[in-house]
Order: C-alpha cells, then structure tokens, then sequence
C-alpha cells in the first residue's frame, strides 16, 4: 500500500493527567478479533495487546505516507502537538 489512513476509535484515548494512552477494550467494535480469548487468564489485557497490535500493524503499512484521525479529543490534540514537534 502507498497511503494507509488508520481512525483511532473511542477504545483508543490518552489521559492527559498519566500521559499515557488508555485503552478500552470494552469501546472496541471488532469482536472478531476476541474470538478465542477462553482460557486466557487475564482477558482485558490480552485486549489490550490485540488492539495495539492491530493499531501498530496498519500504521507500518503506508510505504508513502500515513493519515491518522483519533476519535477522542486529548489523543487529537496530543497527536498533533507532537506532529508540530517534528515539523
């Protein structure tokens, strides 16, 4: 692919309080990607690790550029702020 644009959804948001990025498996629509999570012992973070994994595999498939869009508000403007820091 030469352009990729991945949306960050409503599972993804950043506490602006911790700086860090939270995630909210219970937000995240593709319950496809939960099918074999019985046995699991800690199920929300193997969640976790699955929306991650996701999120850092289709930003590393744009050979020419990548559009990213967050959903939530405080992730926007911490993507941007950073996105200003490199310019």
């Amino acid at each position: 692919m030469n352009y990729v644009g991945v949306v960050l959804s409503p599972s993804v948001s950043y506490d602006e309080e911790q700086e860090c990025l939270v995630i909210d498996p219970n937000l995240y629509k593709d319950t496809g990607a939960y099918a074999e999570v019985e046995g699991i012992e800690n199920v929300d973070l193997a969640k976790e690790q699955i929306v991650l994994n996701s999120i850092n595999i289709l930003m590393k498939r744009g050979v020419k550029g990548l559009y990213l869009y967050a959903s939530d508000e405080s992730l926007r403007r911490k993507l941007l702020h950073l996105q200003g820091e490199r310019v």
